[in-house]
């Protein structure tokens, strides 16, 4: 029937619009409601629905008059609410299933299976569907299904509840050396909401068709319940990563469900990961900013609880792999919750950097003979990826710009759109992108937990937000205060246990490079550790020391004091990139420690070092 013939029907009253409803429970029964209202239209057997879907806008034609029937509701003594869902009965083939299915059926009552429609014939009652039996597998047209499962925290902290009012004040966890203060009880964090191996779990999944080169045939939102069929580490899925080809024995791999090999394990996690470096080339194409930011991570005493070592923590490819699915998912959950309250969208948003500082840098890099380019955050991180060599010094040198850069930078921070009227401001600087949120952390973030209750209204599991703009706005402040000050303590956490480590296993002789230049200082990186540190001209045996600047480019010039009364003092010049050594150790103070720089005794020598820098 045509779409003339349906609407010429409906103005001539031959035909009737309405909602699908279908009872779960009873599958083959159907309703819309009658135009006055008063009672429901029956449409039975599924046949006569018409591959339609509970939720559809349909049109319906009744039948002669002495065909219809009275049918009466069943007399229950308990008051009920019946959910209707979207759903069909599915057929799927035997082939499809698990190898176990026949024979224990009752193994898989509460398993939830993913699957998608390949045919419905019109006068079937049932779809004809394929169960994907793993995501990340490939599908029979070449495509990928990929799915991101995020701990539903929205349905265990209700709105309005005691829990939801302690979380919306906390904000954020606050993650610390030595431990986690959580947002929210640990019985949630550590137990209901983890997603561990081989138990059910609730979840919010975005999950998409995607073809190889990450381009979105399909996506799908929706409450899930997932049973994870083994827990890798990052070091793990990195080896899986690294070897394509070669197996994985079953020694290197946590326990996994019994009906997974290694090799379905291996091949799960290799799809997902080609995919992702698709996604990640193609979102530098297009021009983001990524400011690598050095994080130390430490081994302590199980006994002390002092440090024992410490490293930079290595960014892998399998975290780039959980990085661009995470990204992937709060772009189209922004989208997706925007389209839907568009005044009313907890999103994030990053605004350029500071125009002044931002000059500055730009004329100290020019002066410098670094041909970087600040029009767009695309254009920079080109110029800092290809303006530097991959030698140990070039990377220092790319190390200290980098952290020159990440001074102009402005924070992102969370908003309520309706409070800005220029949708222009909602822009995202770094990640290039019109609209963004975060959705793929609500045990640590409450902004995530609203996110999930507005994509959760959305797809109509509850109500809307009982909020106006201006209170989600004051909510979206005060997330991005306790943002900030857990950034600060983080931050102050890890420079008092390497204050500790210092203390314990200095003092310490590092190289280090020169990255800012005062009056009567000057700051370094040092390389090992990535810690920066300043160092004061008057704790340096100096006979004296001079500043200047030349252009934009600080420099400061130190005359050394003799050892010995007969030699002459010697002439340091200390400009931005210089490589110096530099002894870290600690103070009288407790937990402080500072840095001096060493004295390499002659011009010559000094002069070597910034030739081999330059080299």
């Amino acid at each position: 029937m045509s779409k003339e013939e349906v609407s010429e029907g409906l103005k001539r009253g031959a035909f009737i619009q309405g909602i699908l409803r279908i009872n779960p429970k009873k599958f083959h029964e159907a309703f819309i409601p009658s135009p006055d209202g008063d009672r429901d239209i029956f449409i039975n057997e599924v046949v006569a629905h018409n591959r339609a879907l509970s939720g559809d806008l349909v049109v319906v034609k009744l039948l002669p008059e002495e065909q219809w029937k009275v049918i009466k509701p069943e007399s229950t003594d308990r008051e009920t609410e019946v959910a209707y869902h979207r759903v069909p009965r599915i057929y799927v083939p035997l082939k499809d299933c698990p190898q176990a299915f026949v024979m224990r059926p009752k193994d898989y009552t509460n398993t939830l299976f993913i699957c998608h429609i390949v045919d419905w014939k019109e006068d079937n009652n049932f779809a004809l569907e394929q169960l994907a039996k793993s995501l990340g597998q490939p599908l029979p047209d070449g495509s990928f299904e990929v799915g991101v499962h995020i701990a539903d925290v929205s349905y265990f902290v209700s709105e309005g509840s005691d829990l939801d009012r302690v979380a919306a004040k906390r904000a954020t966890s606050v993650y610390l050396v030595q431990k986690v203060i959580h947002m929210l009880p640990r019985l949630l964090c550590e137990e209901l909401c983890s997603l561990n191996p081989m138990t059910d779990k609730l979840t919010f999944s975005v999950i998409w068709k995607l073809t190889p080169e990450g381009k979105i045939l399909a996506e799908w939102f929706g409450r899930t319940i997932i049973d994870s069929c083994a827990k890798l580490s990052y070091k793990l899925a990195q080896s899986m990563t690294d070897s394509t080809t070669e197996k994985i024995s079953e020694e290197e791999l946590p326990p996994i469900f019994p009906e997974h090999s290694s090799k379905e394990i291996h091949q799960a996690v290799l799809n997902p990961h080609k995919i992702a470096n698709q996604l990640r080339r193609q979102r530098f194409v297009d021009g983001v900013l990524h400011l690598d930011q050095v994080k130390l991570a430490f081994t302590l005493d199980h006994k002390t609880g002092l440090p024992q070592e410490c490293h930079v923590c290595e960014y892998r490819d399998s975290n780039k792999l959980v990085e661009e699915f995470m990204l992937l998912s709060n772009m189209v959950v922004a989208h997706k919750i925007h389209r839907a309250f568009p005044t009313q969208a907890l999103l994030c948003r990053h605004p350029p950097p500071q125009t002044k500082m931002l000059k500055d840098l730009e004329e100290f890099c020019n002066q410098m003979g670094l041909p970087i380019d600040f029009s767009s955050a695309g254009t920079l991180n080109k110029s800092l990826t290809e303006t530097f060599g991959d030698n140990k010094y070039s990377l220092a040198w790319k190390e200290v710009l980098t952290n020159m850069c990440s001074q102009p930078m402005q924070m992102a921070v969370y908003f309520c759109s309706g409070v800005l009227r220029n949708q222009a401001q909602f822009w995202h600087y770094a990640l290039n992108v019109p609209l963004y949120t975060h959705f793929s952390s609500p045990i640590c973030h409450f902004a995530d937990v609203l996110v999930h209750c507005l994509l959760a209204t959305v797809l109509g599991y509850q109500e809307l937000l009982d909020v106006e703009p201006e209170a989600l706005q004051k909510q979206a402040e005060l997330c991005n205060s306790r943002h900030m000050a857990s950034q600060h303590v983080q931050e102050l956490s890890t420079s008092l246990f390497f204050a500790v480590l210092v203390k314990e296993s200095g003092p310490l002789e590092l190289e280090a490079m020169v990255m800012g230049i005062l009056n009567q200082a000057f700051d370094v990186l040092v390389l090992r550790y990535g810690v920066q540190k300043r160092i004061y001209c008057n704790a340096l045996a100096l006979r004296s020391h001079h500043f200047q600047k030349v252009g934009k480019k600080p420099e400061l010039t130190l005359v050394w004091e003799p050892e010995d009364s007969k030699q002459e003092p010697a002439w340091q010049v200390i400009t931005i990139f210089s490589l110096v050594e530099v002894v870290l150790q600690a103070e009288a103070m407790a937990f402080k420690y500072n840095a001096i720089l060493k004295w390499l005794g002659t011009k010559a020598s000094l002069g070597l070092e910034q030739e081999e820098l330059e080299n």
